[in-house]
């Protein structure tokens, strides 16, 4: 599997204990996930973040309906060039600048990275604020906009943007979540890292983990959560069982 995708994983070790995700086999088929859906996951806000957890950067998740309706994702794929994180899929973003606000950095760098204009996302709320190992904590926010816009991606930074729909990212087999032992000696013996992933014939050989893929799961969580309440709402009849 490390030969199979662009992006270099630097995985430990020894074997990784690999799960499915809680939405394995109840969305099989990917079904569809709309803009009004994801609208739905959003209307509850995250928790606050701990006090005092610094947030280093910001990243915006945008999406807009596709032909048929649904809710499809702008990734980047970083440059090659740069010095972090070469050729890594991600969300456009980058560092808060001292004084501003998360969501306004994501906005900015939305804009300086792939020409997206601030004014046409319609801001639908947070994700969980992303702890990062010796880095400070990363803000997601999720934004739809009405079309699929025309981006300028700025060479310097960005190498291609990837349109992913939601829904295929729900297949099974195209997300896992590994369990990393600890490494270095101040780690203790039983704090394992839990990173997820996402692949699939869509991506090709772009593999999406780490932070991004940590933000999409969060983002797929609450879509399944809502999904699964509209299908079986609080009160209604169930059929009685057969005695005979």
């Amino acid at each position: 599997m490390a030969d199979a995708y662009r992006q270099h994983v630097p995985r430990p070790p020894g074997p990784a204990a690999t799960w499915p995700p809680p939405w394995a086999g109840r969305r099989a088929g990917g079904d569809a996930i709309t803009p009004a859906l994801v609208r739905a996951a959003l209307a509850t806000p995250p928790p606050a973040p701990p006090a005092g957890l610094p947030v280093e950067a910001a990243v915006l998740l945008a999406l807009y309906p596709d032909a048929a309706g649904q809710a499809t994702a702008l990734l980047i794929r970083r440059a090659a060039h740069l010095g972090r994180d070469p050729g890594h899929v991600a969300l456009p973003g980058g560092l808060v600048e001292p004084g501003e606000d998360p969501l306004a950095a994501a906005l900015r760098e939305a804009d300086e990275e792939i020409g997206l204009d601030p004014s046409a996302v319609d801001v639908l709320g947070p994700l969980d604020v992303v702890e990062r190992p010796r880095r400070g904590a990363v803000a997601a926010f999720v934004g739809l906009l009405a079309a699929r816009p025309a981006l300028v991606p700025s060479p310097a930074e960005v190498e291609a943007v990837l349109d992913v729909p939601l829904a295929t990212l729900l297949a099974d087999g195209v997300a896992w979540e590994e369990r990393w032992p600890p490494t270095g000696r101040a780690a203790p013996a039983t704090t394992h890292r839990s990173v997820r992933f996402f692949a699939c014939d869509l991506l090709g050989d772009d593999l999406v983990w780490g932070v991004t893929a940590r933000i999409l799961w969060d983002l797929l969580e609450r879509v399944e959560r809502v999904a699964a309440a509209a299908a079986d709402p609080p009160g209604r009849p169930r059929p009685h069982a057969r005695l005979d």
